[in-house]
């Protein structure tokens, strides 16, 4: 059996431990988080540090990293300032605009124009959702922890309000086929569903 190559994350670079676990924490969800300020200015940025953290209430969360100057990035300002955002669920149809998204512009341009995505409105929140995709979930702002010592942001949002296309649905459940989400690996690379492997549960355990 071969030596396992051994990482002490307090004596490797930040940068290191990065590649580390986006390499081995995969596939990773991946979606888009839309805002606006006050303004009215829309933000649209693409997040795979994401995922659900509480059933009841339904909550998720988004780990926001700051800017490498230490400055909160627009998606952050613009939660904290109005209380809300939404989460879309990426899809491969869109997955090229998602990437494309995630280039930075200058604060007051909107990603929805850069990438001709379409805002339509929410029900509950101030927040856009993106037309082109089939879920999105409308977020209250639950808080915000710093996490480490640069202050590494992580927003837990409550879910208010969900959207689901009829089309990406069989049975009462999303259909992952008819969903066909993205996942984020590491580097660029990006993954489809593949082979959807199915084991039913007997007495509610695995076998």
């Amino acid at each position: 059996m071969s030596e396992y190559l051994e990482f002490d994350p307090s004596e490797i670079e930040p940068r290191e431990v990065y590649r580390l676990l986006t390499g081995a924490v995969v596939p990773r969800p991946i979606g888009w988080a839309s805002t606006v300020n006050k303004d009215g200015q829309t933000n649209l940025a693409p997040f795979s540090f994401f995922t659900v953290v509480c059933v009841i209430p339904p909550m998720i969360s988004l780990t926001i990293a700051r800017n490498p100057d230490g400055t909160e990035k627009h998606t952050l300002k613009n939660i904290k300032e109005m209380g809300d955002f939404c989460f879309n669920v990426v899809t491969e149809p869109v997955w090229q605009e998602m990437v494309d998204s995630a280039n930075a512009i200058p604060e007051g341009d909107s990603e929805f124009e850069d990438t001709g995505l379409t805002p339509i409105p929410a029900v509950k929140v101030n927040s856009p959702r993106v037309k082109e995709v089939p879920i999105h979930f409308e977020c209250k702002l639950h808080q915000v922890i710093e996490l480490g010592p640069r202050n590494h942001p992580l927003v837990i949002g409550e879910v208010v309000h969900f959207h689901v296309d009829p089309a990406c649905m069989t049975n009462g459940y999303i259909d992952m086929k008819k969903l066909a989400p993205i996942g984020r690996l590491n580097g660029f690379f990006y993954s489809t569903l593949g082979d959807i492997l199915e084991r039913e549960f007997v007495d509610g355990q695995p076998r």
